[in-house]
């Protein structure tokens, strides 16, 4: 979770938050290596980023005795030439290390080098509307949580290739994109362009309720995915879907609310699709002083069935989905599934802030698996009866140091419930402790 600090503190210029630049006249004077002057209106800002983190796995992915650790490395290097006040061009390169079971690492953990980023954005004012586009290689996080992000629990995050073009009013975001995966390799500079996996949509954000206090957005999006490789129920073939629905969130009094209702067709080897999902998170404060307690909450259904026979396919695909959403521990995946988890969370200085849930965890249909993070199907949970999944219990802990460097702290533990006890599955855990540097 993040903290806000009174403190300058710059974040990486890759962010998708920076589709709309800030003034090129700063307030104070800027740090070394931002907003350099090259002549005429040529500006240049160079950013950092480095993670060190450590895993500590007990049973992982649910295997009995596998225990292990592994050590974390993510180091990037930006660069975000603005030539003038309506074009830029942004770069950013990354490398990813991994110490312990380095030799299996996947390419988004165990990387040499890689190009994560380069594209043009140019843009333009119509009135009060900004108008633009951003062509190229670079990341994207444009939807709700439960189905889009950069994929941040990795060491090197997604990224897309293509164009994204968008318009911001002042009470109205449009946003249309067509754009194919980057398919990594564990060597230097050796990623390539995989066309097959297609991810592209529209999606738009409208204040409903404008004024002086938090305002209330609905957003409405229709996303078209064409991926490869996706295993269910024991084949492996194309999914292809189109994933319509509508986010409404922001804040009322002291409540904090972000509800999210979506729809899936398609067709999956043959097979038609119809999945749908519901999510919904709150938070309500307690308090506004002291350590600021906050009751929280997520109750996420998603639809499972038919994985394991014919006609239609019911389970829900939560597609890109940010991975910190049910847990670093990936121990569950949004498909065939429902979990209320009711928790508490604190600030104990503005530096610091704590978090404590419980999930629990149920299947929805008996004749689907139980699902982990990436749709990973538990082997076995398709043939016993049951709906109890388990408990998934969560805590959390950050310290912001200073405006560019944040401790860190998360454990989990899933307590197997009757669905993967039938299956023969033990309880698991997951750890995590380390830091992260921005500039």
């Amino acid at each position: 979770m993040g903290v806000a600090l009174n403190k300058p503190c710059v974040i990486s210029a890759g962010l998708i938050s920076l589709l709309v630049w800030a003034s090129p006249v700063a307030a104070e004077a800027p740090l070394p290596g931002k907003a350099m002057p090259l002549g005429g209106e040529t500006i240049l800002t160079l950013s950092a980023e480095t993670r060190l983190r450590y895993d500590a796995w007990g049973n992982g992915q649910l295997a009995s005795g596998n225990d292990y650790q592994q050590g974390l490395f993510r180091g990037i290097l930006g660069a975000d030439l603005r030539l003038n006040p309506d074009l830029r061009v942004y770069g950013e390169v990354g490398t990813g290390q991994v110490a312990g079971r380095r030799e299996s690492a996947a390419a988004s953990l165990q990387n040499d080098a890689a190009l994560q980023q380069l594209f043009v954005d140019a843009r333009a004012h119509i009135g009060p509307t900004l108008v633009g586009a951003m062509i190229g290689r670079q990341e994207f996080a444009d939807g709700p949580r439960q189905l889009i992000s950069p994929g941040d629990g990795s060491n090197l995050h997604r990224s897309w290739n293509g164009v994204r073009f968008y318009a911001h009013g002042p009470r109205l975001r449009l946003s249309a994109f067509d754009l194919r995966a980057t398919r990594m390799e564990r060597g230097a500079f050796d990623e390539a362009i995989n066309h097959a996996e297609r991810l592209a949509g529209i999606s738009a954000s409208l204040v409903v309720s404008p004024g002086s206090g938090p305002d209330t957005y609905l957003d409405p999006f229709w996303m078209h995915s064409e991926k490869p490789g996706v295993r269910s129920g024991g084949h492996v073939g194309l999914d292809d879907r189109d994933t319509v629905g509508t986010r409404f969130w922001g804040q009322h009094g002291r409540l904090k609310f972000d509800w999210t209702l979506a729809h899936q067709a398609g067709n999956y080897m043959g097979r038609d699709i119809d999945a749908w999902g519901l999510f919904t998170v709150h938070s309500l404060a307690l308090a506004s002083a002291g350590w600021k307690p906050r009751l929280t909450a997520h109750a996420d259904i998603a639809s499972g069935g038919g994985a394991y026979g014919t006609g239609t396919l019911k389970g829900f695909n939560p597609l890109y989905a940010s991975s910190s959403y049910l847990g670093e521990g990936q121990f569950l995946g949004l498909s065939n599934l429902l979990m209320i988890a009711p928790g508490i969370a604190a600030s104990p200085t503005p530096a610091t802030s704590l978090a404590i849930e419980y999930g629990f965890a149920r299947r929805l249909e008996e004749d689907d698996a139980a699902y982990a993070g990436g749709m990973r199907a538990y082997a076995g949970t398709g043939n016993v009866p049951g709906h109890e999944i388990g408990g998934l219990l969560r805590l959390a802990a950050t310290w912001s140091a200073c405006g560019h460097l944040t401790l860190f702290f998360n454990y989990e533990h899933l307590d197997a419930g009757d669905v993967l006890k039938r299956a023969r599955l033990p309880s698991g855990s997951y750890g995590n402790t380390g830091a992260t540097f921005r500039y």
